[in-house]
């Protein structure tokens, strides 16, 4: 899940397409992948995961927060893995409601501020 995200950040299409199951991957190039991509990933909060080096299934919850138009939004989902291969692979995921950054809370962008003085404003 973190290699994902880090490929999300970075911009490494074909990393994310590498690391989809096959029966799952979407029928599009490292090239249509990026050009969808239209906000910035700023962090990740990983909140639970299952599964580990002996397992063949697990999943994990998260949310990633990214930028877009200058506000920070969250994108939280449970993502499903397999074992292929002897590698993790995504196969898909449930979005999960929206959790909205409280204004005294730390901003999740890792600032360290505020998020109502932060990407709150």
């Amino acid at each position: 899940m973190r290699s994902r995200f880090s490929a999300f950040v970075l911009g490494h299409w074909d990393y994310i397409l590498a690391s989809w199951h096959p029966d799952y991957r979407p029928d599009l190039t490292a090239e249509a992948l990026g050009a969808e991509q239209d906000g910035h990933w700023v962090r990740l909060q990983v909140l639970n995961e299952q599964g580990g080096p002996e397992d063949t299934q697990g999943t994990v919850e998260f949310i990633a927060w990214y930028r877009q138009a200058g506000s920070l939004h969250p994108h939280h989902e449970r993502s499903r893995f397999v074992r292929l291969a002897g590698h993790w692979v995504y196969t898909d995921g449930d979005l999960l409601p929206l959790l909205q950054a409280k204004p005294n809370a730390p901003c999740p962008c890792g600032s360290g501020i505020k998020f109502k003085k932060c990407c709150g404003r």
